[in-house]
Formats: C-alpha cells, sequence, structure tokens
C-alpha cells in the first residue's frame, strides 16, 4: 500500500501487553469482570469484531478478554482522530489504534483502507459501529465505516458481536462481556443488512433494546 509506514508507525508489542496486563490485573480492583462465551469461537484469519461502546474503559477491559476468550493477542481497533493528538504521544497508536474522523470519514480514506489491509492481512479488527459511547442505550450503527472496512471479501471473513454491559456493585462495578457467534461476512451480504442484524445482535448480548428500523429494500433497476 503506498506510503503505509506513513499512515500507520506499527504497533509496540511491549506496550500491548502492558494494557493487556493493566486491563487483566490491575483493573480487577475497579470491575468485577465476567465473561459469556460461546464454544469454538477462537478461529484464525481475519475476525472483524462489532462491539457495543459504553465507556471509555471498553478497550482496556475488552483486550484481555479477546486475548483469552478468542485466542487472538494481536488486536487492531478502530478509535477517534482526536486521540492521536500530541500529549498523548502515540500511546493509542502503539496498542494498535487507527484513527478516523467520525465526522467526516471521507478525509480518513487512507487510514479506513489501511485497517482493511490489517484485517484482510489475518488480524484482528475491533470497530465501534456507534461510533461513539452510548452506555445507557443502544445507539444506531453507522453502515459507512463497517461497508468500506469489511469490503468486498474474495473468501468470507468471520465477524463476531459483543456486548457489554456494566452494572452497580457493593464495593466494584460489574461488567459483563459477551461474545456471539462467529458468522461470515462475504461479497454477497448486503453491508446495511448485515450491520443491521449485527446491532440487534449487539443489543441483545448488552441487554438492551435496539430500536432502529431495519434497512429499506433497495429497489431493482430495470433496463
Amino acid at each position: 500500500m503506498k506510503n503505509e509506514t506513513l499512515l500507520h508507525p506499527g504497533k509496540s508489542k511491549i506496550i500491548s501487553k502492558i494494557l493487556y496486563l493493566v486491563g487483566k490485573y490491575l483493573y480487577a480492583i475497579r470491575f468485577k469482570i465476567v465473561v459469556e462465551v460461546p464454544d469454538n469461537v477462537k478461529s484464525v484469519g481475519p475476525l472483524l469484531v462489532l462491539s457495543k461502546h459504553c465507556s471509555n474503559h471498553d478497550m482496556v477491559l475488552g483486550l484481555p478478554a479477546m486475548a483469552d476468550y478468542l485466542g487472538r493477542e494481536d488486536a487492531w481497533c478502530i478509535i477517534k482522530d482526536s486521540l492521536t493528538k500530541p500529549y498523548f504521544f502515540g500511546f493509542f497508536l502503539k496498542i494498535g489504534g487507527i484513527p478516523v474522523n467520525r465526522n467526516n470519514p471521507e478525509k480518513s480514506k487512507e487510514q479506513l483502507l489501511f485497517a482493511r489491509k490489517t484485517l484482510y492481512d489475518g488480524n484482528l479488527l475491533v470497530i465501534f459501529p456507534e461510533q461513539s459511547r452510548h452506555p445507557n442505550k443502544v445507539g444506531r450503527g453507522k453502515s459507512p465505516g463497517f461497508r468500506f472496512i469489511a469490503g468486498k471479501p474474495v473468501e468470507p471473513i468471520n465477524t463476531i458481536c459483543v456486548g457489554l454491559e456494566y452494572t452497580k456493585g457493593l464495593l466494584r462495578r460489574k461488567l459483563t462481556i459477551r461474545f456471539g457467534n462467529l458468522r461470515p461476512y462475504s461479497k454477497k451480504d448486503d453491508a446495511e443488512t448485515f450491520l443491521h442484524e449485527s446491532m440487534l445482535e449487539i443489543a441483545r448480548l448488552t441487554n438492551m433494546p435496539y430500536k432502529f428500523p431495519p434497512p429499506e429494500p433497495k429497489k431493482k433497476t430495470t433496463v
């Protein structure tokens, strides 16, 4: 890919490992973490994770669960471009964040192409379809980012939905992380319909309703 090295400096295995340890052990002081996962969700090759977004803690708490239960330590994640400000010292890039301008995704075309290549190269990539934090509801799934990143894969790629449910506890907040089943996405799938069905799954896994209607059927063109 043209200027690929300029788009992203690459992940740091050391910093990613530190983040894993912080999420798994240090955060256990504040959160009681429960993971619900079906059998046979470990896979090889590209894996696109569609996750609920409730809190700034989601990435830190979710990374250990993905490493431990999905068997994928080398996770990448779409992040908002403001997290690349100089005062973050590149931290979010070094843990595998790929910055995207949420307000104007067209300005992030090269970053989105980099994200697609990262996924197609056999990595795990996390996206938050709501694109912003919604702690008390499930926001509308935004299809442009998903549609661009998923693309039209030559071979079907696995996707998995994740629900995050934060509840109050006596001494610590409880976070239940629920994984859905693997679901393949192919070039024959309609991106809007696939994402809507995924949002319904995310809502179910989060124990919240999804109040948005399905996409309107595409009109058939006649010649």
